[in-house]
């Protein structure tokens, strides 16, 4: 876990031209869009996340990651990418030690990707 913060650490947080991609393939409107779904989703997946491993319910657990990560690359939120793949993963080996861990820097990241994503339709970048 360590190796990946340190990882983590030199790669970048987030890929602007992530957002610039999704606005010349569907307009600004489309792209504002998204943001709003991920903005209210993300939230609920990072619960439904939390709630399945209280559960022991890892089929639930693997798949609420596996819906973040996603969503998280569609909008270029990278760190959160590689976060909730290593979630998943871990989840996936039944190896679920570090799963709390992981859970508390996705929702530090989550707000983070958050303020990113307001601010960059804010802007207009979105």
């Amino acid at each position: 876990m360590e190796e990946q913060s340190r990882a983590d650490a030199e790669e970048p947080a987030n890929d602007a031209r992530a957002l610039d991609r999704l606005r010349r393939f569907g307009g600004g409107k489309l792209l504002g869009e998204m943001i709003a779904l991920f903005l209210t989703i993300s939230p609920e997946r990072v619960a439904t996340a939390r709630h399945a491993h209280e559960a022991g319910d890892l089929p639930t657990l693997e798949r609420a990651f596996h819906s973040l990560k996603g969503s998280a690359a569609q909008l270029g939120a990278l760190r959160l990418q590689r976060l909730s793949g290593e979630a998943e993963r871990l989840t996936r080996l039944g190896t679920l030690g570090d799963v709390p861990i992981l859970m508390e820097e996705l929702e530090e990241e989550l707000a983070r990707v958050r303020e990113w994503l307001i601010r960059a339709r804010d802007e207009g970048s979105a």
